[in-house]
């Protein structure tokens, strides 16, 4: 137990001197919840305002050279700076460089014709361009008709529109909200994110340890098997530390966001839904990390091992491509298939709660399934941590993972 100890200790303090564990625990996560929650904190009430409001709003000054002619006065209501009227190109852009406005528009001669507005900023902000391209269809509508409420109409033809099922809506408890399929999505890549990350390191970790003849030294004081459970324990540790920041981070921001996404309370991630997503993920890890353990028993180097990654973890990938269906159809067949097959179910089965409610019976049978599949892929790959398979340098290809899978099965027999 001694010996199992000192590589838990050994696997957590390499590990944690990887400068890109911490990028992967601390800045991958922040940079990913900045960007998603960001750009909607940014529109903020822009996109959900009508256009004439968020158009006000979006820039403080707007510089207009009308060659036309075609604005002779402002509607009503509109604070009295907020369009600049200027004789040439040259005038307006001199006062942009200034500072004086925010944007200049542009009509050229031929707008009668063609409907074209030239916008002028100095800045790369759409949602200023979309708030005073509104404006200024609003000022020109109401020069053409004189009535405030009929420009109103000409820029927003529908602004209050109430749409009424004529048949029952999906099967699904939010399948009318269009921003209640980003945290399945985002549940799905948190599992399979860290479970791909920290298997991968199993990987590594054993492969690297062949490829620089570190193993032959091990195997002198510790059994082939206690040097793969003191790996998969101590990368276990370090998993564990990352998940729960992720998971943390993803509620906080969940919780910030909730009413900027209108997500309905129950998808701001309890800490009950949070601790089933815990126990998916812990043997979820230990499956995936036995697999790539074993493969890493079997190649000679980390280059040959990390070939079949991705053809290993694939599995977990294949609820992304059906992402819209935990929304859409959360009880489908589809849906309880990969919720319930051992190796989609650690990304299946947390987006499919994260969504709604799930049958007693199902997430029972789910956790049974992982938890056999799991004992089942932990005692095949211990089998591959013998001493032989360890201090081979035979090159690893189907043939001969084919072979080590017969020559286990006889041994078990």
């Amino acid at each position: 137990m001694r010996d199992i100890g000192l590589v838990i200790k050994h696997e957590i303090k390499v590990t944690l001197s990887k400068r890109t564990y911490w990028i992967m625990t601390f800045l991958l996560p922040a940079f990913i919840l900045a960007g998603t929650l960001l750009p909607q904190i940014i529109a903020g009430d822009k996109l959900t305002q009508d256009p004439l409001t968020a158009a006000q709003t979006s820039v403080q000054h707007i510089g207009v050279v009308d060659a036309p002619g075609v604005i002779k006065q402002m509607p009503p209501g509109l604070p009295p700076q907020l369009i600049r009227l200027y004789n040439d190109k040259g005038a307006a852009q001199a006062a942009l460089a200034a500072g004086l406005i925010d944007q200049v528009l542009l009509i050229p001669d031929d707008f009668l014709d063609t409907g074209k507005v030239t916008a002028i900023s100095k800045g790369n902000n759409m949602f200023s361009s979309i708030g005073s391209e509104n404006l200024l269809t609003y000022i020109i509508a109401y020069n053409l008709t004189d009535d405030p409420l009929m420009a109103a109409i000409l820029v927003d033809p529908l602004p209050q529109v109430e749409t009424t099922a004529l048949a029952a809506p999906p099967s699904t408890d939010h399948g009318d909200n269009p921003a209640a399929s980003f945290v399945p999505f985002m549940m799905m890549f948190v599992l399979f994110f860290v479970i791909s990350i920290t298997a991968g390191y199993m990987l590594q970790s054993v492969a690297k340890e062949k490829e620089n003849r570190t193993v032959e030294v091990l195997l002198l004081s510790l059994q082939p098997r206690q040097l793969m459970l003191g790996k998969v324990l101590g990368l276990g540790i370090v998993a564990l530390v990352q998940m729960l920041v992720w998971m943390l981070g993803a509620r906080t921001a969940l919780q910030q966001g909730a009413g900027l996404l209108s997500l309905p309370p129950d998808m701001t991630l309890s800490f009950s839904y949070l601790a089933v997503v815990l126990v998916f993920f812990i043997l979820g890890y230990f499956l995936y990390a036995s697999l790539l353990g074993a493969v890493g028993a079997l190649a000679p180097n980390v280059r040959e091992g990390t070939q079949f990654t991705f053809m290993l973890i694939f599995p977990l990938i294949l609820p992304f491509w059906v992402n819209s269906t935990f929304v859409s159809a959360p009880h489908g067949p589809l849906t309880l298939f990969l919720s319930l097959f051992p190796l989609t179910a650690p990304t299946a089965m947390v987006a499919r709660l994260a969504v709604g409610s799930v049958p007693g019976w199902q997430l029972g049978l789910s956790l049974l399934g992982l938890l056999a599949a799991t004992y089942a892929f932990v005692s095949l790959a211990a089998r591959f941590f013998r001493a032989d398979v360890l201090l081979s340098s035979s090159s690893l290809n189907w043939r001969r993972i084919w072979q080590e899978l017969r020559t286990t099965a006889v041994e078990k027999a």
